[in-house]
């Protein structure tokens, strides 16, 4: 099959989501993926953060001509996502008059726009609380006529496209019974080649890690209240993003000597940054954003076979209960690191539990399989199909009801 997604950051950029894997793996099981991809933008955002990615086999990225994309506006992120997302109807349409794409993915509102009639089959992925953040980027201007607008554009969605999936129980439940779970995984081939020693050298042990984006979904003063009083525990934290520059601010000024922050780093080097690390974070604020989320770093720790500490968020309660210690405030997440850090044994039984997870069930060898089944069902004209829930068995991570849709 030829998959078309439009994507609406730079593919290779700092920011490794969901759909690099899901993707990359369609092409690893013989699949080809046409990816669309905006200009270069100066961004502090690591969407927009080019580093050195290879492309797999079968891939192949277009950069889409984006008219005025250079002009800086008010709301930047999201009129720069709007004049994109119309680019991409004209290449879209030379793309499948020139080609047989049998898979449009689609996965954030202003992507309605692309919504077309045609052969191919239409799916919508949501991986996060798009209306959510919406208001978060609008500030004073998400207001309830804005939310509205959102949530109508995500029905519509919804009822046009033939699959929906979501990452996370929360995402599905928002989206109705036609949606999906298909949660995210880890690679574990991925994990293998890792090799922390070098990295871990530079850094005083212990060492309590971070590695993810550094937006406002993630709770930076709870960490840096740990690290203050915390000092002999190295923080490496890892990644970039919005508030890095906040967050470095800061730890010059309170003379945080125990922080590390080496920026973003490429994906086939951040398993060597897990495995240098003691313990791995998950400090997500406790908002509409974090809990919808299903946070790829769980999965990537756990597979890496480290002990994982994180805020209470949804997601992560559900699928880390077996192995993850959960921490509310500062004190409670000094108090968990402390522990881990001299609790050898507890620290090998939740690692233990936590591959044990991760092998059974959140592979993204698997949920390639996963989708490319419920692909294949929608395209063979199935009005519905069963989906069994996330347990031991071979259809673990779907959830839901799939049904064929209007029509796109």
């Amino acid at each position: 099959m030829i998959f078309l997604f439009p994507y609406m950051a730079r593919w290779r950029a700092a920011n490794w989501t969901r759909y690099h894997q899901l993707l990359t793996h369609l092409c690893y099981k013989g699949h080809q993926v046409i990816v669309l991809e905006p200009p270069p933008l100066t961004l502090s955002e690591t969407n927009f953060i080019d580093l050195d990615i290879a492309l797999p086999e079968r891939m192949s990225v277009v950069q889409v001509p984006v008219p005025l994309w250079q002009v800086k506006t008010p709301w930047q992120k999201l009129v720069k996502r709007g004049l994109y997302t119309l680019a991409c109807r004209s290449v879209m349409r030379e793309i499948m008059a020139a080609r047989a794409i049998d898979v449009v993915v689609l996965y954030n509102l202003p992507q309605w726009v692309l919504l077309q009639k045609g052969p191919w089959l239409t799916v919508f992925d949501m991986a996060d609380d798009l209306t959510a953040m919406l208001e978060h980027e609008l500030g004073w201007l998400g207001n309830r006529g804005i939310r509205r607008i959102a949530e109508a554009l995500q029905n519509r969605m919804v009822a046009q496209c033939q699959v929906v999936t979501a990452a996370s129980t929360c995402l599905q439940e928002r989206l109705g019974k036609k949606a999906v779970v298909v949660p995210n995984g880890v690679c574990l081939k991925e994990v293998a080649g890792r090799d922390g020693e070098k990295l871990r050298a530079q850094y005083r042990p212990p060492v309590v890690g971070y590695l993810g984006a550094f937006e406002y979904f993630v709770d930076f003063d709870l960490v840096l209240t740990a690290a203050r009083s915390l000092k002999e525990v190295t923080f490496l934290l890892v990644g970039a993003g919005r508030e890095l520059a906040t967050v470095s601010k800061r730890v010059a000024q309170e003379g945080l000597t125990n922080v590390v922050l080496p920026g973003p780093m490429p994906h086939h080097r951040v398993f060597d940054y897990i495995a240098a690390m003691d313990v791995c974070l998950i400090p997500f604020h406790q908002s509409a954003v974090g809990e919808a989320a299903c946070p790829l770093k769980l999965f990537e720790y756990a597979g890496a076979q480290r002990p994982v500490i994180s805020t209470p968020v949804r997601e992560v309660q559900a699928i880390g209960k077996e192995f993850v210690t959960f921490a509310s405030d500062a004190r409670e997440l000094q108090q968990a690191i402390s522990e881990l850090l001299h609790s050898p044994q507890r620290r090998a039984a939740l690692v233990a539990k936590g591959i044990e997870v991760v092998r059974r069930q959140y592979t993204w060898d698997t949920l390639t399989e996963q989708f490319l089944r419920l692909v294949d069902t929608a395209r063979e004209g199935v009005s519905s199909v069963e989906a069994s829930p996330i347990d031991n068995k071979a259809e673990a991570g779907i959830r839901g009801h799939v049904m064929n849709g209007q029509g796109n």
